[in-house]
């Protein structure tokens, strides 16, 4: 019982000392989001729209995985873009307007890197003429949004050239009544559908009051909610104060879902988008990953047919205010990394039982778009040749592009616009295109320095000591751990040998401080 109990509390003092350890690591390397929300930009229900940036919001904007931390700010005319700018168009100001969804909202990077304001710094630098970008993004928005947008609100700012952003991964199921309402479980926005005279408006002005509800999705929803889970106050006192638990959650749900789902329904973590995986059946596909056939059934046709039909119709309102307009095409992750589109594969087997094609929905778009007399410009061949440099062009897991993304689709942006003649001023060079290093972190330097330092420590030491001697000294500590490792293992003190194991690990740091340059450093932390 003694031996047991012995036992009992050195495991329980193991599991202390690594927990201790990794929380104390994860909050040095700033590797967990915050323990307040992200915070909140939009204005939900918007008449127009469905939803829309709102005015003046501000706060800071992370994801779970804390792969970003942005400071956001939107203006009073609920864009996210500098106060200074107002409807009226100041004189000799060439000014551009970027529709699209969250790829172009970018909240992901700060707003001078966005490819607004990147294709704006570039056409400075190539002029010297001043310009207004104009960010009209939003996030979620489909081209319906986007055309609503621009015949109520965006006419007010006079712009002279609009450029329409494209996400064909999404844009073709957002613009569809059928498909949006299946993906979303709810009807969120007004919808346009084909009629004999065109396209005919639906659920305009927005009010959720009036809309139909969808029948599965109130049925799948019910049977999702369940009563909070008796560790529901331990899960939140841990997402309060402890990083490592900040760290592991999201981790925990992208790489054993349903060990995430089981978590949830005990309250240890707050029910997620994994809890809705672990209830799909096997050969499930979420509807969004249907726009990837290569051969799409009726509702994908229909979808396509009103996303061609709202194209032309930012065409026409475009000429109609005065100004040119052009298309840009964005990929997914997906589209342009193999091993994603492996993974999505995987995720989903009976995806690999259709016939599809990762780059079908850009050579859709691309038709259309072209049918309607807009210029296009895919940037799915372009991505996929930059990715395999070292530089990530996407956030792994958010998805959206890093501040490397957005100026490689910036400088692409405005050599196709000079080649369009589409900005005035602008020579026949192209720009570059290159892909900036990813800038290091303050803390990836101090451990840079620190490792420069210890590798210099042992160089000199060796240099002073002589290669022989200093062998012979290494040998010597090296072979009394080794002894003593062999001694607890012949006497079966297993429970103790990883105590021995850190002790020796800290004696090794005391003698390397002893010789090192940087030894203050390390008593210090020691």
């Amino acid at each position: 019982m003694r031996k047991a109990i012995s036992a009992i509390v050195l495991i329980l003092f193991y599991v202390v000392l690594v927990v201790g350890v990794l929380e104390i690591g994860v909050r040095i390397a700033r590797a967990a989001a915050p323990p307040s929300h992200s915070g909140w930009f939009w204005r939900v229900p918007d008449a127009v729209t469905g939803w829309s940036l709102q005015p003046n919001a501000q706060g800071r904007y992370f994801a779970p995985m804390y792969e970003y931390d942005v400071d956001v700010r939107i203006n009073s005319l609920g864009l996210r873009a500098d106060e200074a700018i107002g409807y009226a168009k100041p004189e000799d100001v060439f000014r551009v307007m970027v529709l699209g969804d969250s790829f172009i909202e970018a909240l992901q990077v700060k707003l001078e890197e966005s490819l607004p304001q990147r294709l704006g710094q570039l056409y400075t630098a190539q002029t010297g003429r001043p310009v207004e970008v104009l960010n009209a993004g939003v996030s979620g928005w489909g081209t319906d949004q986007q055309l609503l947008w621009l015949q109520n609100e965006g006419v007010k700012y006079s712009p002279d050239l609009i450029i329409l952003a494209v996400y064909p991964r999404n844009d073709f199921m957002n613009n569809s009544e059928a498909l949006e309402g299946a993906n979303q479980g709810a009807i969120q926005k007004p919808f346009f559908e084909m009629d004999s005279d065109g396209l005919r408006l639906n659920y305009y002005p927005f009010d959720p009051a009036n809309v139909p509800a969808i029948a599965q999705a109130e049925a799948t929803q019910a049977s999702e909610t369940t009563e909070p889970g008796s560790l529901t106050a331990l899960g939140a006192w841990l997402h309060d104060h402890s990083a490592l638990y900040r760290y592991a959650d999201p981790r925990i749900r992208i790489v054993a879902p349903r060990v995430a789902a089981s978590l949830a329904r005990t309250g240890l973590i707050t029910p997620g988008q994994e809890t809705k995986i672990a209830a799909q059946a096997a050969d499930a596909v979420p509807v969004a990953y249907g726009v990837y056939q290569r051969t799409p059934d009726e509702t994908w046709q229909a979808a396509e047919a009103v996303t061609a039909s709202l194209f032309a119709a930012v065409q026409r309102t475009a000429t109609e205010m005065g100004a040119n307009a052009a298309a840009l095409l964005i990929a997914a992750p997906e589209q342009v990394y193999d091993e994603e589109w492996q993974k999505l594969l995987n995720q989903y087997p009976a995806m690999q039982r259709w016939d599809t094609d990762s780059a079908a929905p850009q050579q859709r778009a691309a038709t259309a778009l072209t049918a309607a007399g807009l210029p296009v410009l895919d940037l799915l061949p372009l991505f996929r040749e930059q990715a395999k440099g070292a530089t990530p062009l996407h956030y792994l897991n958010d998805g959206h592009w890093t501040p490397q993304g957005h100026d490689l689709a910036g400088q692409a942006t405005f050599n196709f616009l000079a080649d369009a003649a589409l900005l005035p001023g602008v020579d026949t060079m192209r720009q570059p295109l290159t892909v900036r290093a990813e800038a290091r972190t303050w803390w990836e330097w101090i451990v840079l320095v620190v490792a420069a330092l210890i590798v210099g420590s042992f160089v000199w030491d060796i240099v002073k000591t002589g290669p022989t001697r200093w062998l012979r000294k290494a040998g010597s500590g090296l072979s009394t751990a080794g002894e003593l490792l062999a001694y607890m293992i012949r006497r079966r003190q297993y429970t103790l040998l990883p105590l021995v194991i850190i002790l020796l690990l800290f004696a090794g740091l005391l003698i390397l401080a002893q010789a090192s340059v940087v030894g203050p450093f390390i008593y210090t932390l020691i």
